[in-house]
């Protein structure tokens, strides 16, 4: 798994082969030669700002592929403001190589190069595989496309940091007993004492 750093011709055949085994399949069912167009957008995707791509191979073989860039149009159709937001734009790994964990290491590859998110992504209602992907990796269906049912728009909110640091050892070093069934609550304080509560 690599992240790319240039979009080279050989590269772009080896993407619109992935994507002619992919999408010609259920519940895409895009003609083969419409599905092997994902290199084209990928390509004219890389001019884009924060444009990320990271590469699956087999040997020299691409058997799988992600990319994504900052700030699309998703954000909008799903009535959401647009930010400093980044769109998985396509995710495909071929059908020999599917269960082997290549999508969510391609996924997880995208996201962290992204430079934060939230994230989103666009895809088809009955992806199951996709849908199972991105459900255990935190994303959201947000809303169906405005002009397409069969697809529908997920987001990735980006982390809320705890409401305050855990300090474990200064809860582990208070000499005063509990009463059974309390529970003993420790916070940073701005003075860096630590409050207790009983």
């Amino acid at each position: 798994m690599t992240l790319a750093d240039s979009v080279a011709v050989p590269l772009l055949s080896a993407v619109a082969d992935v994507g002619g085994e992919v999408f010609t399949r259920p519940p895409w069912r895009e003609p083969y030669a419409q599905a092997r167009t994902v290199a084209a957008r990928l390509l004219a995707d890389s001019a884009r700002p924060g444009f990320v791509l990271a590469v699956a191979r087999q040997g020299h073989e691409v058997v799988g592929f992600a990319y994504g860039y900052r700030c699309s149009a998703l954000a909008a159709t799903a009535a959401r403001p647009c930010g400093a937001d980044f769109t998985l734009k396509e995710l495909g790994v071929l059908p020999d190589f599917r269960g082997l964990s290549i999508g969510v290491a391609l996924h997880d590859q995208v996201l962290a190069a992204s430079g934060g998110g939230p994230w989103w992504l666009i895809t088809h209602v009955n992806a199951t595989a996709a849908l199972g992907l991105y459900h255990r990796r935190g994303w959201q269906a947000v809303s169906r496309h405005p002009t397409d049912t069969t697809r529908i728009i997920m987001r990735k909110a980006v982390p809320s940091p705890p409401p305050w640091p855990l300090l474990t050892s200064s809860c582990r070093n208070l000499r005063e007993p509990l009463a059974a069934g309390n529970r003993l609550l420790c916070r940073a304080e701005p003075s860096g004492t630590v409050a207790r509560t009983l």
